[in-house]
């Protein structure tokens, strides 16, 4: 810093656009410091008073200080139960990413899909490929950042390297199923016209969402089209577990339907849903779970069709046997 002049800086606090001079209680109030000739570094000591999340900015009549210029204070509870909802992330995050393989190795065994739901695997994919569409481009993108930087000048990029990996690695799994619905035995199973229809709806709409950011892109900037795929992806997370459901109720068996990628998912959603408290807890933070309800009821949503598909397999159609289910159009064409 080039002083030609004193500079006096007073800090501003708060948890959102808007900074004003009150702490919210978070730290004792920062005393203002003043940069003279020849010194242009000061040091700052900050003592806590509760947990939580707070921005520090600044301001000062001397030079320009600018919303991106600011301090993010994580305050938490403990040091030690950061650690552990650290080691949380990993174990859901290597149980959701291995959840893919316990069918595809099932279905090399049996040389067979037959029992495997051929709408769920077709939702699957395009959720998952609108989920890598969306963490690539808000990850990747300079200009798409720029974009979310402007609507949230002190947030966070809500996407990791690990959120990318994921879900590129989600579409090659799902690829590598396909593929072997392609080459297997898989009987009269086929997708369903009701999850053509549903597919063709989302697949138009992102489609056209496409075309008009690419060619009016003031109209329609790419972080909303990202918005766009997002709100896909959570479509689809509602819906995608219903046909194989209601497919393993007809046929009164779970067979062909791996168990294994079912209590992988469970754990993983489970770690998930503890990891979001113990954050919440730590940071005093509960408006992060309650506040934005939408991950917390999609976690809640997956563990609950986990738990029919347990129920199912160990329960209901514990014996392996199972009724040859003819597809919905052979059923209305006799």
């Amino acid at each position: 810093m080039n002083l030609e002049q004193d500079v006096n800086i007073t800090f501003l606090y708060g948890n959102d656009q808007d900074l004003t001079s009150n702490t919210l209680g978070y730290i004792d109030p920062l005393p203002n410091i003043t940069f003279r000739q020849p010194i242009t570094t000061q040091q700052i000591y900050i003592r806590a008073r509760k947990a939580g999340h707070l921005i520090v900015g600044a301001q000062s009549q001397e030079v320009n200080i600018t919303q991106g210029d600011f301090m993010r204070i994580e305050i938490a509870e403990s040091s030690t139960l950061n650690v552990f909802i650290q080691i949380i992330g990993w174990i859901y995050f290597l149980a959701w990413s291995i959840s893919f393989y316990p069918q595809i190795i099932l279905n090399f065994k049996r040389k067979s899909v037959i029992g495997l739901n051929f709408d769920f695997l077709a939702l699957n994919i395009l959720g998952h490929f609108c989920y890598s569409v969306f963490n690539v481009g808000l990850y990747s993108s300079p200009e798409v950042q720029l974009e979310y930087f402007h609507l949230h000048p002190h947030g966070v990029i809500p996407v990791l390297l690990n959120d990318v990996v994921f879900g590129c690695h989600a579409v090659i799994a799902c690829l590598i199923t396909i593929f072997q619905c392609l080459f297997f035995e898989r009987g009269a199973q086929r997708v369903s016209y009701i999850t053509r229809v549903i597919m063709c709806i989302l697949g138009l709409f992102l489609l056209i969402s496409t075309i008009v950011s690419l060619s009016t892109h003031n109209k329609l900037q790419t972080l909303t089209l990202l918005y766009f795929y997002s709100y896909v992806k959570l479509l689809i997370t509602c819906i995608k577990y219903i046909p194989q459901v209601y497919f393993n109720y007809r046929r009164k068996s779970t067979v062909g339907w791996s168990i294994g990628n079912i209590l992988l998912d469970f754990t993983g959603g489970a770690f998930s849903l503890l990891q979001m408290f113990m954050l919440a807890y730590n940071y005093n933070d509960w408006t992060s779970i309650f506040g934005s309800p939408t991950k917390f009821g999609l976690g809640i949503l997956s563990i609950f069709f986990d738990i029919i598909f347990i129920v199912q397999h160990y329960f209901l159609y514990k014996e392996p046997l199972y009724h040859i289910v003819q597809s919905a159009e052979e059923d209305n064409s006799q």
